[in-house]
């Protein structure tokens, strides 16, 4: 039993991929297992994979069937208390894992930990900050009423939590995890620390680049979806 999985997809990720291993592996919180699924990368996602020899990286690779499949794949085979979202194309601060971690042991209440983050470009380089997320558990609650309020490469998430509500949905592809947090917020408490412990990269092969519009309407969906379960957990 590990206290931390990091569950990190993957498909075809060979331009940023190392960058982001090398950055879980160098975090100054040690008790993590590394889950990297590769969901039918045809790419050098492999041989990039195996060319590090830590003991920590389980690497497992599955036929191609999306992000949200990928991402519950990994829930259900990790054995951490805590899950520690990465993306391949991301880089984790040194002490984001220590940070997140001691925030969920000192409050048993709170799901889900996620924190700020820088901007970087392409090659690497500093492109500002997020001017969000919300800190507090009240702000988190009310801010998901407008925007997606946890930076979801930035996250850290109770296990059991996850496997209470269901993990993600097939159905809201592309704001998966949005509308994971609609149900998880009626129910407990969520968190962003205030400080970034996540470069966040900015490039034009992402999702979020590619597929705003569907994003948007999504979005209002799960707004109202998540009204109505406030307004069910306030009643009951």
């Amino acid at each position: 039993m590990h206290k931390i999985s990091v569950l990190m997809p993957v498909y075809n990720g060979e331009k940023y991929l190392k960058e982001a291993i090398e950055s879980v592996l160098k975090q100054t919180e040690n008790d993590f297992e590394f889950l990297i699924i590769d969901d039918g990368s045809i790419d050098a996602t492999e041989s990039i994979v195996n060319s590090f020899a830590d003991k920590r990286i389980r690497y497992e690779k599955r036929q191609r069937g999306g992000l949200v499949a990928a991402l519950n794949y990994g829930i259900s085979i990790a054995q951490g208390i805590y899950i520690a979202r990465m993306d391949a194309d991301d880089r984790a601060l040194a002490e984001r894992f220590s940070k997140q971690a001691a925030t969920l042991d000192l409050h048993p209440e709170i799901a889900v930990c996620g924190s700020w983050a820088l901007k970087i470009d392409e090659a690497g380089r500093p492109a500002g900050q997020f001017s969000f997320p919300k800190i507090t558990p009240k702000e988190v609650r009310l801010h998901a009423f407008v925007h997606n309020p946890i930076i979801h490469p930035a996250a850290m998430i109770r296990r059991s939590v996850l496997l209470e509500v269901g993990g993600y949905r097939p159905f809201w592809k592309h704001v998966e995890d949005y509308e994971l947090w609609t149900r998880i917020l009626p129910k407990y408490a969520c968190v962003n620390i205030g400080e970034p412990l996540l470069e966040y990269r900015l490039h034009a092969g992402q999702i979020t680049q590619q597929k705003r519009i569907r994003m948007l309407s999504y979005g209002l969906l799960i707004r109202i979806a998540y009204l109505w379960r406030t307004l069910l957990s306030l009643i009951s």
